[in-house]
């Protein structure tokens, strides 16, 4: 019974902060609720071990960024960012959904650098770690990924501007 409570505190504590961490890369609530749960029976099955970490949250995220990167890479799309009602950061609902567009239009490995660089404020080892690359790997993502939404960015407000608005 104490290890299924503990878990079960885990997963009650962990599980949306973990979904929020994978909207942005797979770009749809409902994708990102499912390789969450698999992330989370992944850590069930390990529980004896992961519940010893330090930071079994972080496992566990490591382990959905992971595979949502990879989810998003096979899917070969750059999807929008459909269905995220209760986000817990309110810029992936911007008012005309610009931002969003501009995510969308990145790599699944660009958008899940910048997102946790510049949303969930981690540091180019802690993503490089949950990304399975090097620190140096992350910071030429981060580089493209942030050219790539100021050009989309800039486009958007060019065109406002000669659209008259």
């Amino acid at each position: 019974m104490g290890d299924d409570h503990g878990y079960e505190v885990f997963f009650a504590d962990e599980y949306q902060s973990v979904v929020y961490a994978v909207v942005p890369i797979v770009g749809d609530r409902a994708e990102a609720e499912s390789i969450a749960q698999d992330a989370f029976v992944k850590a069930m099955a390990r529980w004896r071990r992961v519940r010893r970490y330090e930071k079994p949250g972080a496992w566990v995220r490591r382990v959905a960024i992971r595979d949502a990167v990879r989810h998003a890479e096979r899917a070969g799309r750059h999807t929008a960012l459909t269905n995220v009602e209760g986000a817990a950061d309110p810029c992936f609902v911007d008012g005309d959904g610009e931002l969003d567009r501009a995510l969308a239009s990145l790599s699944p490995r660009q958008r899940a650098c910048v997102v946790l660089r510049h949303v969930d404020g981690w540091a180019a080892d802690e993503i490089g770690e949950a990304l399975g690359c090097a620190p140096s790997t992350v910071r030429v993502h981060l580089h493209r990924g942030l050219a790539a939404l100021a050009r989309q960015l800039d486009i958007a407000h060019k065109e406002e501007a000669t659209d008259g608005r």
